[in-house]
């Protein structure tokens, strides 16, 4: 059993929620599992206080944010050689120096937890108690300086692979711009939601979410957004289960909104995903005209019916690539939106662990995938008619690269400058060369990329 004490209150925190942090870090990290999904099965398969999950969740998520740091300071605080040690001992050191370093839990209790912890390993109980006094005792340790080595100390202190810093340095060229979006990565994302428009307005939603017990404020740039004080719960709201909103990062509305789609129109939505962008298209197209939402996972699609039941997106029409029926629509869209499959870059402080498991060959395989799904996706675009490429990552070779090979192949097609479709919405986030990119340090967005082309 542990006490955890935060600030003047101490909550009752079973050993048990501990427990389960540890099997967390070993799935999400031993077996590359995703810890939103772990989260969720572990919520629904056991019972634990709410004060216990918000623990699970802050110190789970935590140290695979600060995971960087926390090795740097288990390696120079103690003996403990971080290649040498197994995963389960390595995170129980990790939890324990999180506690020590991020929390303000007493160090009696963070002993007390290694040792709990440590009781079913073997060998490593000693170890693992030794270690943690040793971190308790040395936690102060001394960073590479920030002036002469700031990109070694950014990637330490920041916890992002040294390699990405060094890519974003060369992409930013900027150490300050980079030391902020890694900083900024590491803070706890807001809950963005977004105003279904067939339904209410932004202000009676705002008025109807306080009265459930939600507070909120309009966001800085989306005309339907709202960010939400608190995350528990949001989704047995009598407000979302009525349809009038969905959950959706700000950065995505904006994207969403490069199409310019209008009613009537015919919009084809290539990579729909579970549809949060079509369902949103349908919106702005207050459901005249016809939306075709692709994607190759039949079952994303089946969700994405069901949300459109909810929200009564009902222009909304589904498709795999594979359906015969795609070659009869060459040359018809007036628009071609291409949300496309990505190193997700940009979502860093939602996806903590996708920082640690992403490779340069990743990167360089996912370049020739979108290419691919630009070349094929293009063919659908009507003479006049524009074609959207969006992705959620910061990384040239996914984004301008992606698209200057295309457009030096694809003369047909010529860029337009992301001010044309909404100069009001899109000049604080228009590139010298006219795309649309938001960033977690400058815009408090998540990080997106768009271009905007329209074909001859």
């Amino acid at each position: 059993m542990g006490m955890h004490t935060s600030g003047k209150n101490s909550i009752f925190i079973r050993q048990k929620a501990y427990f389960a942090i540890m099997r967390l870090l070993n799935s999400a990290i031993g077996e590359g599992k995703y810890p939103d999904l772990l989260l969720g099965g572990l919520f629904k398969s056991e019972e634990f206080s709410s004060a216990e999950k918000a623990i699970i969740v802050e110190i789970g998520y935590g140290i695979l944010r600060h995971m960087g740091r926390i090795d740097y300071i288990i390696e120079n605080a103690s003996r403990a050689a971080i290649s040498r040690v197994g995963l389960n001992t390595l995170n129980i050191l990790r939890l324990c120096t999180y506690q020590a370093v991020f929390m303000d839990a007493s160090p009696a209790g963070i002993i007390n937890n290694a040792v709990a912890l440590s009781s079913l390993e073997k060998e490593s109980g000693g170890f693992v108690k030794r270690t943690v006094e040793g971190i308790l005792r040395n936690k102060e340790v001394i960073y590479p300086d920030k002036e002469k080595a700031p990109l070694e100390y950014i990637s330490i202190y920041h916890s992002h692979p040294r390699w990405i810093v060094e890519k974003w340095f060369r992409e930013l060229n900027d150490v300050r711009a980079v030391g902020a979006l890694c900083s900024t990565n590491n803070l706890d994302p807001p809950l963005t939601i977004r105003t279904n428009p067939l339904k209410t307005d932004r202000e009676p939603l705002q008025r109807l979410l306080q009265d459930e017990g939600y507070g909120s404020s309009p966001t800085a740039f989306s005309p339907c957004g709202l960010v939400v004080d608190k995350k528990e719960d949001i989704f047995k709201t009598g407000a979302f289960k009525s349809g009038l909103f969905e959950v959706q990062d700000e950065g995505s509305q904006l994207i969403t909104m490069l199409t310019g789609a209008k009613p009537g129109g015919y919009v084809v939505d290539a990579c729909a995903g579970n549809g949060g962008k079509s369902l949103f298209l349908s919106e702005l197209m207050k459901t005249r005209g016809i939306i075709l939402a692709m994607d190759t996972h039949a079952g994303k699609l089946a969700n994405l019916r069901r949300r459109a039941g909810r929200s009564g997106a009902s222009n909304i029409h589904t498709m795999t690539p594979e359906d015969a029926k795609l070659k009869q629509l060459k040359g018809t869209a007036d628009c071609v939106f291409i949300d496309a499959p990505c190193s997700g870059m940009g979502v860093f402080r939602r996806n903590p662990d996708s920082k640690w498991r992403l490779t340069e060959r990743d990167i360089s395989e996912l370049a020739e995938k979108q290419k691919e799904i630009l070349r094929e996706y293009s063919e659908l675009v009507k003479p006049g008619g524009r074609l959207v490429y969006a992705t959620c990552t910061i990384s040239r070779e996914e984004n301008e690269g992606v698209v200057r090979a295309f457009l030096e192949e694809n003369e047909e097609f010529c860029l337009v400058p992301v001010i044309e479709v909404n100069p009001e919405l899109f000049s604080k986030f228009m590139t010298e060369k006219g795309f649309f990119r938001s960033l977690p340090h400058v815009h408090g967005t998540d990080g997106f990329f768009g271009a905007v082309m329209r074909r001859k």
